[in-house]
């Protein structure tokens, strides 16, 4: 063996460790979403609407780190239909979305925009409030107003005309920023991303709801009630982006 061989043999070695640290970087971007329920519970037993309402949320098993751009929410009435003057009367809940908050791991409130499929409207407009009769449950897609833009604005930041498909509001943006923060980004922030990176600590993340109940015994605009739900992401292994693990 000669005096170059050695060194051939450890820029081998580095350049194989190197391209397994890129293998493994680029399976690291895993995580699950769940909603802390007993958060949730403690909420509405506080208010007296454990029987009335009941909130969920859908969930896949996991995400990538930016495929997480809206969440999937049921707010079920959970009253019945009861005799008053000999006349069907029960308790609705109307959700006021424009009074609705995300709040962002760096608790900065966010306006909640309800999605509907081929929505062109001004962002701008104020939303109509959704109703939920008696013993229904109301299913819809909800996300950040700042993660929304037209399809049209996708190249050079402009509409390239007044087509409808151009028109057409999508999210082009994940729920929640984990990307790394940036060199002038504050310690408190770097230091939570290096925890969650290493698994030592889930990140959280907030959607107040503003509801209104409205019945007989009710005043004629309905109380209105907030209720928090928290969101827990957790990141999981590496190992959990290998192709033969199932989403």
């Amino acid at each position: 063996m000669n005096l170059i061989d050695p060194i051939i043999l450890t820029t081998y070695l580095l350049c194989i460790a190197y391209f397994l640290y890129l293998i493994i970087d680029a399976f690291n971007d895993e995580m699950t979403v769940r909603l802390d329920t007993d958060f949730l519970n403690q909420q509405l037993n506080n208010q007296n609407l454990q029987s009335l309402i009941e909130i969920s949320f859908k969930f896949d098993s996991r995400y990538e780190f930016d495929k997480l751009k809206q969440l999937a929410i049921s707010i079920k009435n959970k009253a019945t239909y009861e005799p008053v003057d000999d006349q069907p009367h029960g308790v609705s809940i109307y959700v006021d979305w424009d009074y609705c908050a995300f709040t962002d791991l760096d608790g900065r409130s966010r306006r909640v925009t309800r999605l509907m499929p081929g929505t062109t409207l001004d962002l701008f407009q104020n939303q109509v409030f959704s109703t939920i009769a008696p013993n229904t449950t109301l299913k819809e897609n909800i996300t950040a107003e700042d993660l929304l833009q037209r399809k049209g604005e996708r190249k050079d930041g402009k509409l390239e005309g007044v087509s409808p498909i151009n028109l057409e509001i999508e999210v082009t943006k994940p729920l929640i920023d984990l990307s790394k923060p940036g060199i002038k980004a504050p310690a408190a922030a770097k230091e939570r991303y290096a925890k969650f990176m290493q698994r030592y600590a889930d990140v959280n993340f907030f959607l107040e709801l503003a509801l209104r109940i409205v019945g007989p015994d009710r005043s004629i605009g309905g109380d209105r009630v907030y209720v928090l739900c928290k969101f827990a992401i957790h990141k999981l292994p590496w190992t959990s982006g290998l192709p033969w693990n199932p989403k």
